[in-house]
């Protein structure tokens, strides 16, 4: 039986309530004090664990694109063709604004300082040419199975679908409610997929629609 890693459990459980903190009141205004009080352990366990707030800051940054990766992962096994995976991992990433908002909380916040602190806007920069990075891949794996259009610049693409999913996810932090989610949610997987999706592949499943329609001969 695998031993419990008791730092990692400390360690999670002080970057946690971090960033809990931080979607409250911003970064600028979370204090390793008020951290600690959230984690309900010592300061010496928090400075034992990290070196200082720009330690703990990478801690944050680290567990919530985590919690995108985990997403990803769950797409993938919801998934199986490059269609089937990328519609499963867009409705995944605007689903995580209704259901667990904190990580776009923090992006805000973040990106909302980034140019004010240089330190910071290397580790929002890195962020999000990470998510963009593994888009594009996704969205060239496509390609090269034959499914997404060839013609397209990946790179340029994956910034697209990126802006569109967090577009709708920060207007709903914004103001809950102010739209039908689910409505919105089908219409933009759908539209970011017919722009993906080369000609004569169905959206929605990744294959050829004279196959569906039984027309293959």
């Amino acid at each position: 039986m695998a031993r419990l890693d008791i730092n990692a459990i400390r360690r999670k459980q002080i970057i946690d309530a971090a960033v809990e903190v931080m979607a409250e009141k911003g970064w600028a205004e979370t204090s390793i004090d008020e951290a600690t009080k959230r984690a309900q352990v010592s300061r010496g366990l928090v400075s034992y664990h990290f070196k200082d707030k720009a330690d703990l800051l990478s801690g944050v940054l680290a567990r919530c694109q985590e919690i995108f990766t985990e997403s990803v992962r769950q797409a993938q096994v919801e998934g199986g063709d490059p269609v089937a995976t990328m519609r499963a991992v867009t409705r995944i990433g605007i689903e995580l604004a209704k259901v667990n908002p904190v990580p776009y909380e923090v992006f805000v916040q973040f990106t909302a300082s980034a140019k004010r602190d240089p330190q910071l806007g290397d580790e929002i920069r890195a962020l999000w040419e990470g998510f963009r990075r593994t888009t594009a891949a996704a969205i060239r794996a496509g390609q090269r199975a034959g499914v997404f259009r060839g013609d397209l610049d990946a790179d340029a693409a994956a910034a697209r679908h990126i802006g569109a999913v967090t577009g709708i996810a920060l207007q709903w932090l914004l103001e809950p409610g102010a739209f039908d989610f689910e409505e919105t949610e089908r219409q933009t997987i759908d539209m970011l997929m017919a722009y993906l999706v080369a000609d004569g592949v169905a959206a929605g499943t990744g294959e050829p629609v004279a196959e569906m329609a039984g027309l293959d001969g």
